[in-house]
């Protein structure tokens, strides 16, 4: 496999010796005498992403023969184009030959990247005879540094509670690409292992205090049953039904917010409740109590309900409309949806049965959801917020047109339809890093990093979005039609977002003042550009790209 350690990386040394070391994607060839011969990646988590470009220094372990000392390794850095298709010619190639090397050894190998932007690096090993013994492949990207957190409706779903890459990691690449919030757990299972008795894992603490010392929101979700301390109450059921397993959840509540509620300010009910056989009766008197429990410690906090849960995830508002009939209306700050839509485009979504909306879209439920909020105000006055705290696009082998440039371009134009329509308070994308990897797996493949925290096309364009766009609301549509989008944030200083929505290259016909302006695309690589009429066609593709004024 290919390692590749960074000279230049987002942590400091002492950080990086804490990361565990993981392996790469691995493809093995096996032949002859070189059966063992092996190309090996053995490079630092979150390392393949810098902030600089220029020089790289990529580290590889070669396991071979002893005899064979003139085997070569050869690697080429290939780039990406405007619409994130793999060119077919690398940028370079360079090649080292290992002589007189026991096997085992490591040879280094600098290889260089011209601009910001994601590149995929191919190392294969080969035989003196050209035999080829191995190979292995991977990314890298060069992102433009953040000093700040991203914008306060971008959000990405993480995994600490589970365990996994240490916060130490992983929140600085969190922030890196470009997200102010984050969405995780803390199970009262674990917390809670005797009745009575609350211990909080080291790991709780370490993600909560790293998300504090980094400035990023947490949303945490407060959930699940507890058969370790209480096997009688959840002997069928996960779920608090009776009086008493509420009682306990509502301890484990009190225990948590005592703890974290100076870092924690928004909690989340439950995940994803099965009201097929959970009764909206049932999580409507958690609800309350566990809303009581909350504020009680910490009366500035807000209590998100419904955790995404509902029909097809919730875009019609099943949940909230139920929770206003048991009278809990007042018993929360918002609620939450899950409108998952792949392999759907996020503006044409998919046909919905039996639902007050036809089409389940970023178009058609961002304004219902908000309209519903505004039919049922809390009665101090208070509007309930409209939170998505999932929502994704995996890369799945087995449809087509669902690669990386298509995750990629899903991310990017479903935050800017989410900001066109105004009505979530925060949008989470689901989720930053994949859970295995098995490609088979669609479970697996919908992080913005893989398994090993190598980056895809979609980190490199929520990075370039949160920076190009920023804070900026929508301003405007200047072309709004089916196939094509053209939308204005901002006005004294404003950005335009541009993109196709059929997966092919298209014509917006926008209006604009003439003078320089600069194009940029997903990977943050910037072409000058001079509009001398009014009147101008701008070809865009299914990745956003973005016109800013040139103002030097």
């Amino acid at each position: 496999m290919l390692t590749i350690h960074l000279r230049r990386s987002l942590f400091e040394p002492r950080q990086v010796r804490r990361a565990t070391l993981t392996a790469l994607l691995f493809l093995a060839f096996s032949n002859g005498s070189y059966a063992q011969s092996k190309l090996q990646l053995v490079n630092l988590p979150g390392s393949q992403i810098t902030l600089t470009n220029g020089k790289k220094i990529l580290r590889f372990d070669v396991s071979t023969p002893d005899d064979l000392h003139q085997a070569k390794v050869t690697v080429s850095v290939f780039p990406y184009d405007s619409d994130g298709k793999l060119m077919p010619a690398p940028l370079a190639s360079y090649e080292r030959t290992i002589s007189n090397m026991q096997g085992g050894k490591a040879i280094e190998v600098g290889v260089a990247t011209p601009r910001s932007g994601l590149f995929r690096v191919d190392a294969i090993l080969k035989a003196p005879d050209g035999e080829t013994l191995d190979k292995t492949a991977s990314t890298l990207a060069v992102v433009t540094k953040r000093d700040e957190v991203g914008p306060s409706d971008f959000g990405v779903v993480t995994h600490f509670a589970q365990g996994g890459t240490p916060p130490s990691v992983l929140l600085p690449l969190v922030k890196q690409a470009g997200f102010s919030w984050i969405r995780d757990e803390l199970y009262w299972e674990a917390i809670e292992k005797r009745p009575g008795v609350f211990n909080f894992p080291a790991r709780y603490d370490a993600y909560l205090a790293a998300c504090k010392r980094l400035g990023i929101s947490p949303l945490v979700v407060l959930d699940y049953g507890n058969a370790t301390a209480y096997p009688t109450l959840f002997s069928k059921s996960n779920f608090p039904q009776s009086p008493e397993a509420r009682k306990r959840f509502s301890d484990y509540v009190d225990a948590v917010v005592a703890r974290y509620g100076g870092t924690v300010k928004h909690w989340e009910v439950w995940n994803e409740p099965d009201f097929s056989k959970i009764s909206y009766a049932a999580y409507s008197s958690l609800l309350k109590d566990t809303f009581s429990a909350v504020k009680r410690v910490s009366p500035d906090a807000s209590v998100i309900s419904c955790g995404g849960g509902g029909a097809g995830g919730g875009p019609g508002g099943d949940c909230l409309v139920a929770m206003i009939k048991e009278g809990s209306l007042n018993d929360q700050d918002g609620f939450s949806v899950h409108p998952y839509m792949p392999p759907n485009t996020p503006e044409r979504g998919y046909q919905a049965t039996g639902a007050p909306i036809d089409f389940v879209s970023v178009p058609t439920v961002w304004p219902y959801l908000k309209e519903l909020t505004a039919q049922h105000v809390k009665s101090d006055g208070r509007p309930l917020q409209v939170w998505v705290t999932e929502m994704g696009w995996p890369v799945n082998p087995k449809d087509p047109g669902q690669g990386e440039a298509t995750q990629a371009s899903n991310l990017v134009r479903t935050y800017l339809l989410s900001r066109r329509y105004g009505a979530v308070r925060v949008l989470f994308w689901y989720d930053f890093v994949d859970d295995g990897t098995d490609i088979n797996n669609i479970e697996h493949n919908f992080g913005l990093l893989r398994h090993d925290l190598t980056p895809k096309p979609a980190f490199v364009a929520a990075s370039v979005l949160s920076s190009t766009v920023g804070t900026r609301n929508w301003a405007k549509a200047l072309v709004d039609a089916n196939n094509v989008k053209a939308y204005q944030y901002g006005t004294d200083d404003p950005v335009i977002a541009g993109w196709t929505t059929d997966g092919k290259e298209g014509m917006a016909s926008i209006h604009l003042p003439a003078g320089k302006y600069i194009q940029r695309d997903w990977q943050g690589v910037d072409t000058p550009l001079t509009i001398t009429a009014q009147s101008f066609d701008w070809r865009v593709g299914p990745i956003p790209r973005y016109l800013i004024p040139d103002r030097q």
